[in-house]
């Protein structure tokens, strides 16, 4: 599976694998939420809610890993940010979380995209934006 995969290494996704759910955008725009892990579990009392600035531009399908200071913040250890093979969708955003958190992530264009993890590993968000870099990213 892709969770073993070095944070250098290409994301690989079997989409028969992902349970796809519809959302839709703060500015109504249709998007998916992909979970590829079964395994649920409630937020974790003590943690922290949050609001963090990031720059996350397209790139390709390379795992990038986040800083330390940004590991502690959000739970989250790695993304990519990539286009989409999905005919709907322009982009997807992967990446893991060690924290069960309620996510929003914020594009250039100030739009934003919930996922609200009820599992930790790996996520995946398909989006359409005319600026897909991810700014800011909060957790509750």
């Amino acid at each position: 599976g892709r969770s073993n995969l070095a944070s250098n290494e290409q994301t690989y996704f079997d989409d028969s694998a992902v349970h796809w759910a519809p959302a839709t955008s703060k500015n109504g725009v249709s998007y998916e939420i992909g979970v590829m892990d079964s395994d649920h579990a409630p937020h974790s009392s003590g943690m922290e809610d949050f609001g963090t600035c990031v720059d996350w531009p397209l790139g390709n399908s390379d795992w990038k890993s986040t800083s330390d200071e940004l590991m502690a913040k959000t739970a989250i250890t790695r993304y990519a940010l990539h286009h989409s093979r999905h005919p709907l969708y322009d982009f997807v955003l992967e990446f893991t979380n060690t924290e069960n958190y309620n996510y929003y992530f914020y594009d250039t264009t100030g739009d934003s995209y919930q996922v609200n993890t009820g599992s930790k590993g790996d996520h995946l968000v398909r989006f359409n934006s005319k600026q897909s870099t991810i700014r800011f990213v909060t957790g509750s």
